[in-house]
């Protein structure tokens, strides 16, 4: 049987998980058909048919083929997903979600926020490598009414793998390119088991700032270096579960800056920074006859530091902490869940010179969700209200539908969301403070319809009270603050995506997205393309061979509002081929940007030229 017929979309675990919705599972037997698979649905399992909401499911497998390293590599094959990047890999990166910013975005591993309260523009994305991953989720959406602050476009989900194995992934490249991974995983009882995942990556790079047009390959290179382990422990008996683990990322990063005296972008001058992100996290989990009752906690800790800040800041420390508790009660046709918890932000920055400043803020939440199937109609309602002791409390849910009809399937979302003020926009160490600052409000909309691997959806989402610089008085320096801007931006657009078994061997996929970004003036919002296209075809020519060739497409898209600085039009192709040369190895070589197209994602920022990377990867 061709390996490419055991491919399988999954859905989240039951962890701490969001939704999902119906992905294709080929199998020798039945190449296109839909199988029937279990969910979890607002953070309790339930059945594929009985969701509504809107998500995209990656899983290692397509991972694997794809020839994927980094979420921002992932990201280039979701549908309604832009990015855009200061430079290669480790450099900064911002995803635009149906076109909403990176800041409202909510980025979890396997349930526990990456998000920096002290990064004022959102998740650094740019450091999440995705070695021993299982799978990547991406719900579009508002989401608040589930996940609260942060989750007004929608939530990533990394999960990672847990099987009991052993394995190790050596690879090597252009730009003197180095990766080493170690994966290990076992029981130690028939009820405890654990698991140990280390990773290093280590490139030379290329020059991220370039002129438009250029050869990255003339200036100096930027490096990048990514250290980063996992570990969980976990016991399991038939109505109690508890795990327990923690995530530790060290990346250290090459970036350009500008000439100090001209103030323009220079290729050879250096602004090279350190990431840090520390997180533990507690699970538990008691089944007593129809209630299952669960908790969780964890803690983060982000810290950066830019190493050439000659002035102004130069250290970055963001904390997060949540402890939640939930009870799921399972009726007749239905199912309903109650849950609640603290949550904790804290922020603190210092200069090079003796400035520093620190704030803090915390919310206390209850959530209900609720779920009823009437025959072929679903309907699913949360409700969630949050009460923060620094603004205004918050109200938000969600109401979706689901009408299944043999193997077609019609749904539609109405969800209500916010952002809560980042923390050092509120303290603002670039000028005036403004502790007023308010949440930003947003709503969403999305109808769809889904039948034999394709998928058509429209959406809609205005956002209320943007926060924003202003700058009262550009002949001064300092009286510059944040300040919620009144108006509504909106966003809407189409996405089609097609995932079908062609032939015996052969597996297509393609996505497709038209997206109309305006804010409150009815201006176009920069770095967001008008239409982009996604593809990859996957040929299992034998049971031991792989050949995969992806890419996609950007449209129309600007660097800046006045759109006189194209980063759009262009087309990048990919290569992976893949052989099992033995029993649980295999060998494999990349082909990034096979015909050494030369784009931009930011204006002056160059992107990856062709390059080549050859690895072996083995289980034992």
């Amino acid at each position: 049987m061709a390996k490419g017929f055991k491919r399988k979309y999954f859905s989240l675990a039951a962890i701490a998980a969001t939704v999902s919705t119906v992905v294709l599972q080929a199998e020798a037997s039945q190449i296109a058909q839909i199988q029937k698979v279990i969910v979890s649905a607002d953070k309790s399992s339930e059945a594929i048919e009985d969701v509504s909401d809107d998500i995209e499911v990656i899983d290692a497998q397509e991972i694997e083929e794809l020839g994927i390293e980094s979420l921002k590599d992932l990201l280039q094959y979701a549908v309604g997903v832009t990015q855009s990047s200061n430079g290669g890999l480790g450099k900064a990166n911002a995803i635009y979600l149906r076109g909403l910013a990176n800041d409202k975005v909510l980025i979890l591993i396997d349930g526990v926020r990456f998000n920096d309260p002290s990064n004022i523009s959102g998740p650094s994305s740019e450091h999440l490598l995705l070695q021993n991953i299982e799978r990547v989720e991406i719900i579009k959406g508002a989401q608040s009414g589930i996940w609260g602050a942060d989750a007004a476009a929608g939530v990533i989900n990394i999960i990672t793998k847990t099987k009991a194995q052993k394995s190790i992934d050596i690879m090597g490249g252009s730009f003197r390119t180095t990766k080493a991974a170690f994966y290990l995983a076992d029981a130690l009882t028939n009820k405890l088991s654990y698991s140990l995942d280390m990773n290093y990556y280590k490139t030379d790079g290329f020059s991220a700032i370039t002129p438009y047009r250029k050869n990255p390959k003339d200036y100096e290179s930027d490096g990048y270096i990514n250290r980063n382990v996992r570990f969980k422990v976990e016991y399991n008996d038939e109505s109690f579960s508890l795990d327990t683990g923690g995530f530790y990322i060290n990346a250290y990063n090459e970036a350009d800056g500008y000439n100090p005296k001209s103030f323009a972008p220079d290729p050879n001058s250096r602004n090279n920074d350190k990431f840090k992100y520390y997180a533990i996290f507690l699970n538990g989990s008691k089944d007593l006859q129809k209630h299952h009752f669960s908790f969780h906690l964890d803690s983060t800790t982000t810290q950066r530091y830019f190493l050439d800040t000659s002035w102004g800041v130069n250290y970055f420390e963001g904390k997060t902490s949540t402890v939640e508790v939930r009870d799921t009660f399972r009726y007749d046709n239905g199912k309903l869940q109650l849950g609640g918890g603290t949550q904790r932000y804290k922020s603190d920055y210092s200069d090079t010179g003796a400035k520093s400043g620190s704030i803090d803020y915390d919310d206390s939440y209850v959530y209900f969700t609720n779920f009823n199937r009437f025959g072929s109609l679903i309907l699913q309602e949360n409700v969630r209200y949050d009460a923060y002791d620094k603004f205004d409390n918050q109200v938000t849910g969600k109401i979706g539908a689901k009408y299944a009809l043999g193997g077609v399937s019609l749904f539609a979302n109405i969800a209500k969301a916010y952002n809560i003020p980042n923390q050092i926009k509120m303290i603002n160490p670039w000028g005036k403070a403004n502790f007023n600052l308010q949440p930003e409000k947003s709503r969403s909309y999305d109808i769809g319809i889904e039948a034999y691997g394709a998928k058509l959806v429209y959406f809609v989402e205005h956002v209320k009270n943007l926060i924003s610089w202003f700058d009262p008085d550009y002949n001064s320096y300092g009286d510059e603050y944040y300040k919620n801007f009144s108006g509504t931006s909106k966003f809407k657009g189409v996405e089609a995506s097609y995932r079908q078994a062609v032939g015996e061997d052969i597996f297509a996929q393609i996505g497709f997205t038209y997206l109309q970004p305006k804010d409150s003036q009815g201006n176009y919002l920069p770095r967001r393309a008008k239409t982009r296209y996604s593809y990859a075809l996957s040929w299992y020519p034998t049971a031991k061979h792989t050949i995969n060739i992806n890419g996609y497409y950007v449209g129309k898209r600007y660097d800046d509002a006045t759109k006189s600085k194209k980063t759009g039009n262009y087309n990048v192709t990919n290569l992976s081929l893949s052989h099992q040369f033995a029993k649980n190895y295999r060998g494999y070589v990349r082909v990034q940007n096979i015909f050494n197209r030369r784009y931009q994602e930011v204006y002056g920022y160059a992107a990856q030229p062709r390059s080549f990377y050859i690895g072996i990867e083995g289980s034992f």
